[in-house]
């Protein structure tokens, strides 16, 4: 299975040591001069615009193919980024080699010698408020479709100026190599931006380019493991539904639950009943044996006798009302008759049925 080709992720965010032996295989497997080429164009243009060292990478792989390979477009272009990658004799025989003529030399190189001083070394310690601060660079660039699109670039360098960081971001648009869908990405600068932005603490137990160095392979198994569950136990296999179903017959039980032998006391008194449900449901207190109130019907027919007799009588002349109605009843018995049924209405919805009478 051949190495897959390098894409701007891999270009802008892999470290060092694992991005070195992904252009050497690569170039083992395909011997793509130019592809090799534009990528080291592309980190070198990484390694002036970020704190991260990336001079002189793959050099070796780099000189060989400037001393050894096939003339080409892309090795005459961009041989003045990698002059520094030789000494001064040998730099002499790889101009003599690609080049027929100075003339030809002069005018191959002409957008590259324009840029390469944007690729050159800087201080990146800053002095002023932000010392402490570390930076994103954030650029937008055409297409070949004309749509703009961004890109960000971590750990910016803190003091390159705007010439600079425009110069070397314009080198950019002498790539091919980035395509989206068979569209080239970078062929117009348009802006950027560089953003302060400041870590409050770090700790590592070890250092950091060990941690750094298992990071994507972390990041290729993160689908495999996802998929990894422990086996569901019995309460997590069973439906919710059925839970909510068994929590609703749970209390239509407990809100149906009928007094015992309560046929066999219809013809007790209804609040004697009543008291006697409250209690066992824990809405009443425990009675106190010395004053307890048995609420029986002779007590209450009595309690009644004693409020009329000390009531005044009023007297019905001229009222055009009698102490009983056409039925024979009183108003106490009618009203005695209506508390009877409202306290049986109230012992039926306890006991979770209806009175039918």
């Amino acid at each position: 299975m051949q190495t897959q080709r390098l894409g701007q992720r891999q270009l802008f965010n892999m470290l060092r040591g694992n991005l070195e032996k992904r252009i050497i295989k690569l170039y083992s497997e395909t011997r793509d001069v130019s592809a090799v080429i534009e990528y080291a164009v592309a980190i070198l243009v990484r390694h002036s615009l970020t704190v991260t060292d990336f001079s002189f990478i793959c050099q070796e792989l780099i000189r060989e193919l400037f001393l050894t390979a096939e003339p080409s477009a892309v090795l005459r272009r961009f041989s003045v980024f990698f002059e520094d990658y030789f000494a001064v004799d040998e730099w002499k025989s790889v101009v003599a080699r690609l080049y027929k003529h100075k003339k030809d030399y002069l005018a191959a190189t002409e957008e590259a010698r324009s840029y390469k001083v944007y690729l050159q070394e800087k201080d990146p310690t800053r002095i002023d408020g932000l010392a402490d601060h570390q930076f994103d660079l954030k650029s937008i660039f055409k297409g070949a479709n004309g749509r703009k699109h961004t890109w960000t670039l971590r750990k910016a360098h803190p003091t390159k100026n705007q010439e600079e960081i425009v110069g070397a971001l314009k080198i950019l648009t002498m790539l091919t190599i980035f395509e989206t869908n068979g569209v080239r990405k970078f062929t117009e600068f348009v802006a950027f931006s560089r953003t302060a932005t400041t870590e409050d603490l770090h700790y590592a137990v070890e250092p950091e380019e060990q941690i750094e160095s298992v990071e994507e392979p972390v990041e290729k198994n993160t689908g495999k493991t996802a998929r990894k569950r422990t086996a569901p136990s019995p309460q997590e296999i069973q439906p919710k539904p059925a839970q909510k179903a068994s929590r609703k017959e749970e209390v239509k039980q407990k809100n149906t639950a009928k007094i015992p032998d309560y046929e066999a006391n219809e013809d007790r008194p209804v609040r004697e009943l009543i008291n006697e449900r409250l209690l066992e449901e824990g809405l009443l207190p425990e009675p106190d044996l010395k004053t307890e109130d048995t609420f029986n019907d002779s007590d209450s027919s009595q309690k009644s006798q004693q409020v009329s007799s000390q009531k005044p009588k009023q007297s019905t002349v001229g009222s055009g009302k009698n102490t009983k109605n056409e039925f024979g009843k009183s108003e106490e018995q009618i009203e005695t008759e209506r508390n009877d049924r409202r306290f049986r209405r109230r012992l039926a919805k306890i006991m979770g049925k209806r009175n039918k009478k």
